[in-house]
């Protein structure tokens, strides 16, 4: 599978199909994401904020974010921001690889990922990935994170451990 791209920028990408896509589903998460990014309300670029896209060509297909979470009734938290994949590449684990991406980089800035799923059917997928459902105002799963030291992907913690075992 091909890795989350983070994104620092918006403008180099085709976004077209991805905002057309989901407004045709009645979401308004990417055209929300576009224009805050685009106004400067959030670019994703607060410490341990990041933003990640899949790609077909230049063509944006999946994309999440990562934001601190405001409240802070789950201490050091970090939300789940503007998932979507376009129907025509769902099936294939993007939206799977975007949320573990999230996940393992969130863990360096982190204790908690927080997400206020929308659609009753998002909820399984959460929960898959082990996000625990909670009764919470604008918040309906948490996942607790153990920290990884700044550690960003499986082959950086097994070259780190050779290291110290040498």
């Amino acid at each position: 599978m091909v890795k989350p791209t983070r994104i620092e920028s918006v403008d180099p990408y085709d976004w077209t199909e991805i905002l057309i896509a989901s407004q045709s589903e009645g979401h308004n998460m990417v055209n929300r994401l576009l224009t805050d990014f685009r106004e400067g309300t959030n670019r994703f670029d607060a410490p341990g904020e990041l933003f990640f896209a899949h790609f077909h060509e230049n063509v944006v297909v999946a994309v999440a974010g990562l934001n601190q979470e405001k409240d802070r009734s789950f201490g050091r938290a970090g939300r789940v921001r503007r998932l979507y994949v376009i129907p025509r590449s769902r099936g294939n684990g993007l939206a799977r690889s975007l949320v573990e991406k999230i996940t393992l980089s969130a863990s360096a800035h982190f204790d908690a990922l927080t997400v206020n799923v929308g659609k009753l059917d998002a909820r399984g997928f959460y929960e898959h990935l082990g996000f625990t459902p909670v009764e919470h105002p604008g918040i309906t799963h948490v996942k607790k994170l153990a920290h990884n030291n700044g550690v960003h992907s499986i082959s950086e913690s097994r070259a780190i451990a050779s290291s110290r075992n040498k």
